[in-house]
């Protein structure tokens, strides 16, 4: 698919570039009896092949759900951050143009979402959105809704938002409420409910060819007060009472994203999270950038611990001579993840929170021991050598007496056991 630069301009906004002529639209209109919201696609002259979109990833969002019709392929110029849809940044645009117009490009296809709102059979409102559609209170009350998929009810919902996502949207609201990340090509629907009260509230993932049906319920006089309403990629929203209805499914039309890097979802997905890593490492004076970030976590030992608002944090277990300030991070580091304890021999086998068996391992081998020859560990379980079988029991002891505060008294998870 070659791109070419369109030549029938109207007489509002031109520019030259390099002997091409451009087309840039002059102002956004967003009137409530506009046949757009943003981007006008009646005066995209009809040899156009492709759409150029400056701003953020929340720009080409906009633009997606006003061109969808058209099927022109579009291109991101980042103005901001780094983006998971608008790739391009600004000192790039030279190379990225010229890649453009030589065919040096692949374009991904996003599928998009539909929803229509229904009242008493009535219906309010047909839309679509690329990232996803949110129900909820704008004063941030708990709603209560029921679910169904294909007309079959599902469950009930207690909570402040519920969210119908896309592959593409499982980055944005979604990821923020607890949702997986998933591969933007990818063709399914997330469904996830934001803060729900409950403590067993998990997001589902759905193929594309279901209908799910979210049903606003009554619940309390106090939070029917305050309006609900279901909002599409959080742009055109209507407003909901209870017994309202919003139905989704798979959209026919999809939005085509042209892509000039063969940089790989998952390389942005790790470079975002090393850029995250490098802001905790430097309030807490380690000085890194993201290019070192790998070399950062092996060196310095970093490993994650969980924080007392259920989260997790990176620590630096300094491997050595430990003063009583480290020692007394090494024992937080064992008591938040130990689990149990069972011995065969002179090698135990201590099971872990997942994910932090090497931190307990670490903070093991830091405390120097004499009885402990050495740990290996893998996600969730540590086996550590013991020097004799008469220094097993007197390890556990140590083990037990630092993770529960009583010698002998079991452990949160599995009972533990002696085996000769």
């Amino acid at each position: 698919m070659s791109l070419r630069t369109s030549r029938r301009i109207p007489a509002a906004g031109r520019q030259s570039l390099s002997g091409s002529i451009w087309r840039i639209q002059e102002q956004a209109r967003s009137a409530p009896d506009s046949r757009y919201r943003y981007t006008d696609a009646g005066a995209i002259p009809p040899d156009v092949e492709g759409v150029l979109v400056l701003g953020g990833d929340g720009t080409l969002i906009q633009a997606s759900r006003d061109l969808v019709e058209t099927g022109l392929p579009l291109l991101g110029i980042n103005m901001g951050s780094l983006g998971y849809l608008a790739e391009i940044d600004l000192q790039n645009v030279p190379v990225a143009l010229d890649r453009l117009m030589g065919d040096d490009f692949s374009i991904e296809d996003r599928m998009m979402i539909a929803g229509t709102v229904y009242h008493q059979n009535r219906v309010l409102m047909r839309d679509m959105a690329l990232n996803d559609i949110v129900i909820g209170r704008r004063a941030m009350r708990v709603i209560d809704i029921n679910l169904f998929v294909d007309d079959i009810f599902l469950c009930s919902y207690r909570a402040d938002g519920f969210i119908v996502s896309t592959p593409t949207g499982s980055t944005g609201y979604s990821l923020s409420a607890g949702g997986p990340i998933v591969e933007p090509e990818a063709s399914l629907m997330l469904l996830t409910a934001v803060a729900p009260h409950t403590l067993t509230s998990r997001s589902i993932v759905l193929p594309d060819n279901v209908a799910v049906t979210v049903e606003v319920t009554k619940g309390k006089a106090e939070e029917r007060e305050k309006p609900a309403e279901a909002m599409f990629d959080g742009d055109t929203s209507v407003a909901l009472t209870p017994g309202s209805r919003v139905v989704v499914t798979k959209a026919e039309k999809k939005t085509h994203i042209i892509k000039i890097n063969h940089t790989s979802f998952v390389e942005i997905i790790r470079q975002k999270l090393q850029e995250e890593l490098a802001d905790y490492l430097n309030k807490d004076g380690f000085v890194v950038t993201q290019a070192t970030i790998s070399r950062d976590i092996r060196q310095l030992h970093l490993t994650k611990i969980p924080t007392e608002k259920g989260r997790q944090r990176y620590v630096a277990l300094e491997t050595q001579k430990a003063d009583s300030l480290m020692d007394e991070k090494y024992l937080r580091v064992l008591k938040a993840g130990y689990v149990s304890m069972d011995s065969a021999g002179n090698i135990l086998v201590i099971k872990t929170v997942s994910g932090m068996a090497m931190a307990v391992a670490a903070a093991l081998d830091a405390m120097n021991w004499p009885q402990i020859a050495g740990c290996i560990a893998g996600d969730d379980t540590i086996f550590c050598a013991i020097h004799s079988l008469d220094d097993t029991p007197v390890v556990m002891d140590k083990i037990r007496g630092i993770c529960t505060g009583r010698d002998g008294e079991e452990g949160s998870g599995a009972g533990e056991r002696a085996q000769g």
